[in-house]
C-alpha cells in the first residue's frame, strides 16, 4: 500500500508539526518550501517549454534545438534533487506500510526511528559521494558531449541539495525523539 499525501490522522508520530515547533523552525520550513517549491516549478515550466518547442521545430522545421537532450538532463536532476528535501520535509515518500498497526504505539515510534536512521545513513553515504564526485569531475574537467557543459557544478547542486534533505532527517529525528518527549507515544 503506497500513499502521496497521508492524511493528518495518518502522518507518522516524529513529523514536524506547525504548533509544536519553534517559529524558527515554522519559518525555516517555510522558507525552504518556498524557495525549492520555485525552483521545482521554474524547471518543471522550463523542461516542458523547451521540450515542446524541440519537438514543434523538429517536426515542423526539421530542425531540432542543439543540445535539447543534455539541457532536459541537467534540468531533470536539479528537478529530482530541489524536490528531495521538500519531499523528505513533508514525509511523502512512497512507503509500503506491510507492519502498519502491528506493532502498538511504541512499535511504530521505534519503526519510524529506524526508518529515519536507516534515511540519515544513507542519504549522508550519498551527500559525500556526489560531493567526491563532484571533485573527481572538476578535477578531469568532465563535459556533456555536445555542449560541453561541465558536469561537475551539477555534481555539487546535488550534492548541496542532498545536504539539506540530510539537515531536515536530522530535524526529524529530532522533532521525534520531542514527540515521546511530549508523550505523544506511550
Amino acid at each position: 500500500m503506497s500513499h502521496a499525501n497521508p492524511s493528518a490522522a495518518l502522518q507518522p508520530p516524529g513529523m514536524l508539526a506547525d504548533d509544536a515547533s519553534s517559529p524558527r523552525e515554522r519559518a525555516a520550513s517555510r522558507w525552504l518550501r518556498r524557495v525549492l517549491g520555485a525552483v521545482v516549478a521554474l524547471v518543471l515550466l522550463s523542461i516542458m517549454g523547451l521540450t515542446f518547442c524541440d519537438v514543434f521545430m523538429r517536426y515542423w522545421f526539421s530542425a531540432p534545438i542543439r543540445g535539447a537532450s543534455e539541457i532536459v538532463r541537467f534540468a531533470m536532476a536539479i528537478l529530482i534533487f530541489s524536490a528531495f528535501p521538500l519531499v523528505t520535509l513533508s514525509q511523502q515518500h512512497i512507503t509500503v506500510n506491510l507492519l502498519h498497526g502491528r506493532f502498538g504505539r511504541l512499535g511504530s515510534w521505534l519503526q519510524h526511528l529506524f526508518v529515519l536512521l536507516v534515511s540519515l545513513v544513507a542519504v549522508g553515504i550519498m551527500t559525500w559521494q556526489l560531493a567526491s564526485d563532484g571533485a573527481d569531475l572538476a578535477h578531469n574537467r568532465i563535459t556533456t558531449t555536445v555542449l560541453e557543459w561541465p558536469l561537475a557544478p551539477l555534481s555539487y547542486y546535488m550534492s548541496a541539495l542532498s545536504g539539506v534533505t540530510l539537515i531536515v532527517l536530522l530535524a526529524l529525528t529530532v522533532d521525534h525523539f520531542a514527540a515521546l518527549g511530549r508523550k505523544e507515544t506511550p
